[in-house]
């Protein structure tokens, strides 16, 4: 388990303390299922193309390769099945597919990010699951991955040195380094805008890099300083509405979600990221964020509260604040649950809980922004 991840799962709690506001499983919701998986597992993705999920496992090193198709919330036959691949690292955390190489990324602790190909490594095929994966060399403690599938480009939060390493992914190697905030941690790009918002774990703020200028082929970018939006305490998590142009980042000290109007702070556009963001409630300990984009449903793990909070996104947008204020619905699922990933095509959520080794899964056609009756 890394370092920063207890430092930040520790100042949630004697937030949530201080608050009185803490609870576990709260209610008597449904049971939903639960899928084991390895040791500590933290980070999750989703290979739309394939219907494969990879989940990262802290403690093995490896990663938990999941049959989406066979194993999602219509269908769970397949869930008991799975294999793993390695990662030639320590402690993956951050994962990220490029869908049209179908290459898998995992970024190792060890200071490494592992390509594993997909192809030979996904739940059809097998094969190529156990070989031991190429590694790129980045910076110090990587934490989690976003990739630009246009350019091919894999962007890499180093929290131990401040910086973003820019992968070319079709050579496997550091095309730039951008200096960002202080302990970046998680990233969400925009494939429409080509822009890559950085949360600054020291900071409180989000760093907005220019995916136009600064990617696998153009670098003249990287060197320029990002601007900065300010987000609040400890943002942890970070995840983007393209349809709706809205960034969603979560506070874990502060257990809400600040909500980024992306058409006026983007890649081109900077005049509104000075602009204070709108809030909306989550739980205790709110950290790993995803969106559905189909329902507008923005899915968020608290960690101290072991729930998942449902928002509307539809209503809480960019452009759109009247639900903002609204109670968002509750979904229990399993120990310090750290990250989301959503499958919109069966409308799955799965949920990655480091505290009982399992992997959550909500059905989102019965729990979403509209509809509570099955959180």
């Amino acid at each position: 388990m890394r370092v920063l991840e207890c430092l930040v799962v520790v100042a949630a709690a004697f937030a949530a303390a201080a608050g009185a506001t803490a609870a576990t499983n709260v209610g008597k919701p449904p049971n939903h299922p639960q899928i084991p998986v390895g040791g500590f597992p933290t980070g999750i993705a989703l290979n739309a193309s394939t219907g494969t999920i990879y989940v990262g496992n802290g403690t093995t090193g490896t990663l938990s390769v999941i049959d989406g198709k066979r194993c999602n919330a219509g269908d769970a036959r397949g869930c008991g099945q799975q294999v793993t691949a390695a990662t030639a690292g320590t402690d993956p955390i951050g994962i990220a597919v490029d869908e049209v190489t179908n290459h898998v990324y995992a970024a190792n602790a060890s200071g490494t990010v592992a390509v594993v190909d997909g192809r030979r490594c996904d739940a059809a095929t097998t094969s190529g699951c156990h070989v031991t994966p190429a590694t790129v060399r980045v910076g110090v403690n990587p934490q989690f991955l976003a990739v630009d599938p246009k350019t091919h480009t894999v962007y890499v939060a180093n929290s131990g040195s401040d910086s973003v390493s820019v992968i070319d992914g079709r050579t496997r190697r550091v095309a730039a380094t951008v200096s960002v905030g202080p302990v970046p941690f998680t990233l969400a790009l925009n494939p429409v805008t080509h822009t890559v918002y950085v949360t600054d774990l020291g900071a409180e703020t989000v760093s907005v890099i220019d995916g136009n200028s600064c990617n696998a082929t153009k670098v003249g970018g990287c060197r320029r300083r990002p601007v900065t939006v300010n987000v609040g305490e400890t943002p942890g998590g970070i995840a983007l509405d393209a349809r709706t142009n809205t960034i969603y980042v979560t506070g874990e000290s502060t257990s809400d979600v600040a909500v980024i109007d992306g058409k006026i702070c983007n890649a081109r556009v900077k005049a509104g990221c000075r602009r204070k963001p709108v809030r909306v409630r989550a739980g205790a300990g709110a950290r790993g964020i995803a969106v559905n984009e189909v329902t507008h449903t923005v899915y968020v793990a608290n960690t101290v509260e072991n729930t998942v909070s449902v928002i509307d996104g539809a209503s809480c947008n960019a452009t759109v604040h009247a639900g903002c204020g609204r109670r968002a619905a509750v979904a229990p699922v399993g120990l310090s649950p750290r990250r989301v990933a959503v499958d919109e095509l069966t409308n799955t959520i799965y949920v990655t809980n480091a505290g009982s080794n399992t992997v959550t899964m909500l059905d989102g056609r019965t729990c979403n922004g509209r509809v509570r009756k099955g959180c």
